[in-house]
């Protein structure tokens, strides 16, 4: 099932529909913008783990605003939350089975359930499975702690969130709360090309480390590999050059953008790296890696940007050159508005 298909053929859910028919367009000026790109990830490529299988499923399930059809999802909670789940996309509701791993699973309906999450920190499979192809969709469920009073978690430093939204917008609003990342759970997918461990805070130290992550931006990722390939792009996977940012760790590198949206979980410095050198892949074909080929893997997404179906990921999206510190490479968002800047 592509992501195209399955947004295409997709009512979006009421309260994100509503929220997109109401709220104007904030002025593209006024948005902040990264000035500073965090140094490329000195640890090397991500580990080589085996994938959970194929890129997309038979069916779908929606939890919160988003529909994940693919076969593995972070989900990310609080403790206690409550999540309603549904598996939709499909036309025999009779027979979808759940199972959670821990906090308390509920079914309200034929294919609907609702879990409670627990009240320890920790990650939990949610498994929605369909009887009678076996086909699943596991959603990997992180329960956050909350975030701190003062500038630190057990010695790691995140530093102060704005205290006030920029313009009143919730997408600014400090997070409730960060996962906590350890060398045990780096590793675990939260999409089907990519873990945890992908998206934390480049700053030194080590674990237990700590990160906010969106789920659509996981979504957006995928959306966009899909799409990529479907270009003709030799692509298998995204390098994460930056994802997750503390406040702290985005002052340290010089960044005197108080709002980026890498401090919120939801963007992603990316290059394509098939060749496994660390730096943009040749993707125009031409001999040289430059900002030709940034260009490739933006015309995806600015390509995506013209149907009305992918309103609910539109987010900002710039070019950066190669220079010493690293080569090319794009930033992607899901702020929720078209935003533009840089070359």
């Amino acid at each position: 099932m592509g992501v195209r298909h399955w947004w295409l053929g997709l009512v979006l859910p009421a309260a994100l529909a509503g929220s997109l028919s109401s709220q104007e367009t904030p002025a593209v000026a006024a948005d902040p913008h990264d000035t500073i790109a965090a140094p490329p990830d000195r640890a090397g490529p991500p580990p080589e783990l085996s994938p959970p299988g194929a890129a997309s499923t038979g069916f779908a399930v929606k939890f919160k605003d988003e529909v994940c059809p693919y076969p593995v999802m972070g989900l990310f909670v609080m403790p206690g939350d409550t999540v309603p789940l549904e598996a939709v996309l499909t036309d025999t509701l009779s027979r979808y089975t759940a199972e959670a791993g821990t906090g308390r699973l509920e079914r309200t309906g034929p294919a609907r359930w609702r879990w409670i999450a627990p009240r320890e920190k920790g990650v939990s499979a949610i498994v929605v499975r369909d009887s009678a192809s076996g086909g699943t969709v596991a959603l990997h469920a992180f329960v956050m702690v909350p975030r701190p009073a003062g500038t630190t978690i057990d010695g790691f430093r995140v530093g102060r969130y704005e205290p006030r939204a920029l313009r009143g917008d919730p997408g600014y609003a400090r997070p409730r709360g960060l996962v906590e990342v350890t060398e045990a759970n780096s590793g675990t997918f939260v999409a089907p090309h990519f873990t945890l461990g992908q998206f934390v805070s480049k700053q030194p130290g080590g674990y237990p480390k700590y990160l906010v992550l969106r789920e659509r931006l996981l979504l957006k990722l995928e959306m966009l590999l899909e799409e990529a390939a479907r270009a003709g792009l030799p692509v298998t996977t995204f390098r994460i050059m930056s994802g997750y940012r503390t406040p702290y760790y985005n002052r340290s590198i010089g960044n005197e953008t108080r709002y980026s949206r890498h401090l919120y979980g939801d963007a992603a410095d990316i290059y394509v790296d098939e060749d496994g050198d660390g730096v943009m892949d040749d993707l125009s074909g031409d001999g040289r890696v430059d900002l030709d080929d940034a260009r490739r893997l933006a015309g995806v997404i600015e390509r995506l940007a013209m149907s009305s179906w992918y309103r609910p990921f539109e987010g900002g999206l710039s070019l950066y050159p190669a220079n010493r510190a690293h080569g090319p490479f794009i930033h992607v968002d899901v702020r929720g508005h078209r935003a533009r800047w840089g070359e």
